[in-house]
This record gives structure tokens, sequence and C-alpha cells, in this order.
């Protein structure tokens, strides 16, 4: 008789080890279920890029610098349209700070406006401008889209 007390309870056990197994598995997957993909948004760290410079029409007053447009449909993305005359320029991200950062071409002095790379310069140095000259000036959109910080880009197209 022990045997078969022993039988019964050992089948018990097992009933009950089953049962709990099902359960855990039913409230995991009711609460993979429930869980909702999280979505990541990246927000612009510069809200504002302007120009400045003796080719920009602001010239070098970074109290009034000349301000880009924020694309609508991509926050990143930066827009100007206007003249560049022979002289240099940069792009600040705010207004009466010339320790603030800028956007500057990779070197300093950089004529080739069909580069398309810039980079960010915290506190603006080492200082660097873009430089237009005689050759290349004119009435251009300007492009700059700083999604990347790493890699930011700029695209000249002369109009």
């Amino acid at each position: 008789m022990h045997g078969l007390i022993n039988s019964k309870e050992n089948k018990m056990k097992k009933f009950k080890y089953t049962i709990i197994v099902l359960l855990i598995g039913i409230v995991f997957s009711s609460c993979q279920e429930e869980t909702k993909d999280i979505e990541i948004y990246n927000l612009p760290v510069y809200k504002h890029l302007y120009l400045v410079g003796d080719a920009t029409p602001a010239g070098w007053d970074i109290n009034n610098p000349v301000p880009m447009i924020v694309n609508p449909d991509n926050e990143f993305e930066f827009t100007w349209e206007g003249a560049l005359t022979p002289g240099q320029f940069k792009i600040p991200v705010s207004i009466g700070n010339w320790s603030a950062d800028f956007f500057m071409p990779v070197a300093d002095g950089e004529k080739d406006l069909s580069k398309t790379t810039c980079k960010l310069i915290k506190g603006g140095n080492p200082d660097q401008k873009w430089v237009i000259t005689d050759d290349t000036k004119g009435n251009y959109k300007l492009t700059v889209n700083i999604e990347n910080l790493e890699s930011p880009t700029i695209k000249f197209e002369l109009k």
C-alpha cells in the first residue's frame, strides 16, 4: 500500500508542476502580446544655424548673422539661398557668441565647394572657414544636414 500512496503523490506532484509551468507560459506569452515597440526619435541638438563672414550679407557681425531655414519635413536639415561674395564664412549655431559651436569645413581655407563634408567644431576652435573666390562667387542654395554630428554634410548649389 505504501507504493500505491507514493505513486499517487508522484502523479500529484507532476500534475502540480505541469500546471505551474503552463501558467508561467501563459503569463509570459500574454505579457509579450501586450509589449509595444518603443520608437526612439533623434531630436536635433541644434535648432538654429546661421551664416557669418565677409562672404555673406551679414559680414562678420556675430550679433546679426544670416539665419538658415529649417526644413519643415526634416528638422536636421537647414537651407539658405542668397549671394556669396569673395571672402570667408562659417556656420555658427547661435547668435552673439564667438565661442559657440560652429559647423566648419574639414580643412581651413576650403575653396572646393563640391566637397560635401563639414565638421562640428565645439567652442569654435580651431577656427576654420570656407573661402569664396571671384571664380566661385554667385547665388547659391546651401543645404546643411546635421543628423549625423560625426559627419554632417553641406551642399552648395549654384543658382
